[in-house]
């Protein structure tokens, strides 16, 4: 005559899936919205070799647009976060509604640059006068941090 009854054990374990496809949607909703996007502003251009370039070691952080001038022949234009502007008077609109909308804070009277800096990343085969084009246009908006990008076969990575 025993006093404890025995615990029956279930026979049908079974794994619930559910909460595992939840979690999993979670972490690809994270991963996904956490990915870094700036590889969209850039175009898969070859860019000109410099082996004497230096990074600038006053760098400070601006908000940045990249500009690729790209194109072959004699038809060259400027593509900005995937949008290409083939005609320089509305690429010309776009740059001024940018530099109107965030003045640098230092502006003196009677001044209107921006403090926006502009990353002009031209094609190797692109001719000068289209990137000298594209830097008059910025430097009549007011844009006066342009960097441009070159490749460095020797740097360090």
């Amino acid at each position: 005559m025993s006093r404890f009854k025995s615990v029956e054990a279930e026979e049908q374990v079974a794994c619930n899936l559910i909460p595992m496809i939840d979690i999993m949607f979670l972490l690809l909703l994270f991963f996904m919205l956490s990915a870094d996007m700036t590889q969209r502003d850039m175009e898969d251009i070859v860019l000109p070799v410099a082996n004497m370039a230096q990074p600038d070691p006053k760098q400070k952080e601006y908000k940045t647009i990249t500009a690729n001038l790209v194109g072959e022949g004699d038809n060259w234009y400027v593509v900005i976060k995937s949008q290409p502007y083939q005609n320089w008077d509305m690429l010309k609109t776009q740059l001024a509604e940018w530099a109107q909308a965030e003045p640098d804070p230092t502006n003196k009277p009677g001044q209107n640059f921006t403090s926006i800096a502009i990353n002009l990343r031209a094609d190797a085969n692109a001719p000068y006068k289209a990137a000298q084009r594209l830097i008059q246009i910025l430097s009549k908006l007011g844009y006066y941090k342009v960097e441009v990008v070159a490749s460095n076969p020797d740097a360090k990575p």
